[in-house]
């Protein structure tokens, strides 16, 4: 039996609600849970909302990463907060909220090697347990399609910081274990719907959950034993669709078809470019 501290991350766009299925966790689940925090502020908000509900009362502990993100700049200071939890002890399972702007395969890397450099060993302590993605099902459509980068929103961790939001929600969607569908209170079925059938297709090997105020079961969140680096990395809908068998033509699955419209007759060019912004 694997008696290593199992490590459930939480990853998700900027108020997708992380922080609110973090203090869900808190509130219903057993107490020894040490709590790592990433924010990109340098007052770290999400940490201060967790002292403010008044979790210390119970056994958890609460470590603070600021002014960085814990997939690039605050990775050596991830390793080492985990190491010392770890050698202090006291704990059952250790929840990392990582950062809105934070890619999750980083992160996982943390938890999959050791760091000859620092001479850290986390894998001997700890197991990476579940890679738990919040979706915000109310937002995800304005920024998938938004075309802004993160620097257009002034949320880049600094002038270099090209990507774009539609990469990063990508990235966070395909690599995880369990996809939470949150705010669906606030979107019509067909919407949900359609939103979880893309889902799917990006991560097909994610359990994907609905739900509103990012209240979950615990049990699909804490100690799951879901995870793996080697089915995780692998486990993206386009790697899925290079390695099968036969492709499903588009025409097909999404029922797609193409006509020749031919009249000697030019279109009006006005009423033209009218149609084409009523498209959606």
């Amino acid at each position: 039996m694997d008696t290593r501290i199992p490590v459930t991350v939480l990853s998700g766009f900027l108020g997708a609600g992380k922080t609110s299925l973090l203090q869900h966790i808190l509130e219903e689940g057993p107490s020894r849970t040490a709590v790592i925090v990433n924010d990109m502020s340098e007052v770290n908000v999400d940490a201060a909302v967790m002292k403010q509900g008044g979790f210390r009362r119970r056994e958890e502990k609460l470590v603070e990463l600021s002014n960085g993100c814990i997939c690039c700049t605050l990775r050596e200071d991830l390793l080492l907060e985990v190491q010392d939890l770890a050698e202090k002890g006291g704990i059952d399972r250790i929840v990392i909220e990582s950062s809105g702007i934070s890619e999750p395969v980083p992160v996982a890397q943390t938890f999959s090697y050791i760091d000859e450099e620092l001479g850290v060993d986390v894998t001997s302590s700890c197991r990476l347990d579940t890679m738990v993605t919040v979706v915000d099902a109310n937002r995800f459509w304005n920024d998938y399609g938004s075309g802004d980068t993160l620097l257009d929103r002034r949320q880049g961790l600094d002038e270099e910081d090209e990507r774009s939001i539609v990469d990063l929600l990508v990235d966070q969607i395909e690599f995880c274990d369990v996809l939470i569908l949150n705010k669906t209170d606030l979107v019509p079925e067909s919407e949900r719907q359609k939103l979880r059938s893309f889902l799917q297709k990006l991560q097909p090997e994610a359990e994907i959950i609905d739900a509103a105020y990012a209240r979950v079961p615990l049990d699909k969140v804490v100690n799951t034993g879901k995870f793996s680096f080697d089915k995780a990395s692998m486990s993206a809908g386009w790697i899925k669709e290079l390695e099968a068998e036969e492709h499903i033509p588009e025409t097909e699955e999404y029922g797609i078809s193409s006509f020749v419209y031919r009249r000697r007759a030019p279109f009006d060019s006005r009423k033209l470019e009218a149609w084409f912004e009523e498209i959606p």
